[in-house]
């Protein structure tokens, strides 16, 4: 038997190349079978109206600018300028921002738009922790609060961009 050569063995008996490929065609047959589909929605449940695509930019996207652009550092040659929401109307438009965002999460999740039942979900999870933190920080007219949850809504839509849109470029705004 050479090196590279490897034979199992079981109760005495050899089993060549043949026999492993036998072996490895019956596990793939009855053993790696089509991935279980998910349970229909029970009737009556919601059914969504909007693509994903859509839902990604009509409600989303907009969502999360509402929260990105509220809060920010303009560095020029002229010096620096700190914008954050002055009036209570400004502040009202950050938090319902973020509360677009905490509910759009639900609606990633919702049947025909999980793409899976794992990262997907774990995916919409991290970005309605974000978003909630964004929505509490703009109750309490917490400018620094909003940058740092804005960081983590951009670094949870990136990662879930990354995983299931890589065609999307995520260093430019998540988009």
């Amino acid at each position: 038997m050479s090196k590279g050569d490897v034979r199992l063995e079981r109760s005495g008996r050899r089993f060549g190349s043949a026999s492993r490929l036998i072996l490895l065609a019956a596990a793939l047959q009855f053993g790696c079978g089509e991935a279980p589909k998910l349970p229909a929605p029970p009737a009556g449940a919601a059914r969504p109206m909007l693509s994903l695509k859509q839902l990604m930019e009509w409600v989303i996207d907009p969502a999360a600018d509402a929260v990105w652009e509220s809060v920010k550092t303009i560095a020029t040659e002229q010096g620096t300028r700190e914008i954050a929401p002055q009036t209570q109307e400004q502040w009202d438009a950050v938090r319902n921002g973020a509360a677009m965002l905490v509910e759009s999460s639900n609606l990633l999740t919702m049947h025909t738009r999980a793409r899976d039942q794992g990262e997907w979900i774990a995916a919409t999870r991290r970005l309605a922790g974000a978003a909630e933190k964004a929505l509490r920080a703009a109750e309490s007219k917490d400018a620094a609060g909003v940058f740092a949850a804005g960081g983590e809504i951009y670094d949870a839509c990136a990662a879930c961009h990354r995983q299931y849109a890589p065609q999307l470029n995520a260093d430019s705004g998540a988009r």
